[in-house]
């Protein structure tokens, strides 16, 4: 459970801070917490974790880009493209090496068959696959919202969604909107990813149950 809270700690942070600052302040909170993260798995562990080194890549050139070109598209895409990256590595790695990742990364946890193993690699790769196409959903709601609000004003592109008062706004319900769509990818991006693995989780512990008992037999 330990392992769980700091591998979701980046994302927690992102999403406060994200309610107080706006996105792009948040983004760097993420960052920040991410290499804290892999620093601490690193000294936990004695080395550090390939999953942790392309979360980090993919989070510190996709969010670099975003900062630089203030354009939250890279940054609410990397969801989609690091769950695709990790589904991927789940199912190669049963013909890749003679471990799957899963079990390099739970074998001395857990005891299993090797058909057990690409069976629970096969149910995280699609579940990734649908994490990431949910995502995909969110974003694209999102970014739609936010194009038809600068096409429709003179708003700088690059301005926080978050700072606007759509109030003062001729086009005040386009701004509102593209608000709420941002905060919606937000909301997912913390319960709808936290929630689905907890979902891949429990389905793996019932998987699994039978093959935990008759081992203690």
């Amino acid at each position: 459970m330990n392992k769980f809270l700091l591998e979701f700690f980046p994302i927690v942070l992102f999403f406060v801070v994200y309610k107080f600052m706006g996105l792009y302040m948040a983004i760097y909170a993420m960052i920040g917490a991410t290499f804290l993260h892999m620093m601490i798995v690193r000294y936990q562990i004695g080395r550090f974790e390939n999953t942790n080194l392309i979360t980090f890549g993919l989070l510190g050139i996709l969010g670099g880009v975003t900062l630089v070109l203030r354009d939250p598209a890279f940054l609410m895409w990397k969801v989609s493209v690091l769950y695709v990256v990790f589904a991927f590595m789940l199912v190669l790695s049963m013909w890749i090496g003679k471990k799957t990742l899963l079990q390099r990364m739970l074998g001395k946890e857990l005891d299993l068959p090797i058909n057990v193993w690409c069976q629970l690699s096969w149910l995280w790769g699609f579940g990734f696959m649908g994490i990431a196409i949910v995502n995909a959903y969110y974003v694209n709601i999102a970014l739609s919202a936010r194009e038809a609000l600068f096409t429709a004003t003179e708003l700088d592109p690059k301005i926080e969604l978050t700072m606007l008062n759509c109030t003062n706004i001729a086009m005040s319900k386009l701004c509102i909107t593209a608000q709420e769509a941002e905060e919606s990818w937000v909301n997912f991006k913390l319960f709808g990813t936290i929630g689905l693995t907890l979902i891949l989780i429990i389905i793996m512990i019932i998987f699994i149950k039978k093959y935990i008992k008759e081992d203690k037999k």
